[in-house]
């Protein structure tokens, strides 16, 4: 009977995670605002920054946790490393860059199952960079090269990783990792990137 639980929590684990955290990612989505028809390069790069300050401090804290563990089958991205990029790009400064606030309330990574909950959110973001990209490029003129290379992520190869990246998480059961923790941790991931994206706003509206 428990190998058959097993089974099942690997065949269903990403599906799981897909709907159980919707809401909460649905609730990042509306607090970035960036379907909203008015945004512009100055809301844009706010969001950016906001990006920023949550990527740099969350993909130290994986780095660190990651080689700890066993090896996860696919390398790690620095992807606020593109942000900065694009903010470059967009006009900030190399001292404005280093003077933006980082998120302190971060979620926790402390075992391995945290791991896997937020890089299924990290990751599963750069899905979401694929839309968005032609998106950026109709409303407001950004390319890779020009301010949308966090976005454009992987371009091509972005489906192929994603698809090695579900692959790995379908497998933790096996490995007697607990299903409930990794969907704890993605949603964990999900409400703090919210809050930060609140916070980083002032709670002011994106027009302003």
């Amino acid at each position: 009977m428990r190998d058959t639980e097993s089974a099942l929590d690997e065949t269903l684990l990403r599906r799981r995670l897909k709907r159980e955290t919707t809401a909460v990612h649905q609730h990042l989505e509306a607090q970035l605002g960036l379907l909203d028809p008015g945004l512009d390069l100055h809301r844009y790069r706010r969001v950016l920054e906001t990006f920023y300050g949550f990527y740099v401090p969350v993909e130290i804290d994986v780095t660190r946790l990651a080689a700890a563990e066993p090896p996860l089958g696919f390398p790690l991205r620095a992807r606020a490393e593109l942000i900065e990029r694009d903010l470059l790009a967009l006009g900030r400064s190399p001292a404005e860059l280093a003077a933006l606030p980082l998120c302190s309330d971060r979620p926790e990574l402390s075992c391995f199952e945290d791991l896997a909950g937020c890089l299924y959110v990290l990751e599963g973001a750069c899905l979401g960079g694929q839309v968005l990209t032609p998106l950026l490029h109709r409303r407001l003129g950004l390319a890779k090269d020009s301010g949308a290379a966090f976005f454009a992520g992987d371009e091509e190869w972005t489906l192929p990783r994603w698809t090695v990246v579900v692959a790995w998480l379908d497998g933790l059961p096996r490995t007697g990792a607990s299903t409930a923790k990794i969907i704890s941790a993605a949603k964990a991931t999900f409400d703090a990137f919210a809050r930060w994206a609140a916070v980083a706003r002032g709670g002011l509206p994106w027009s302003i």
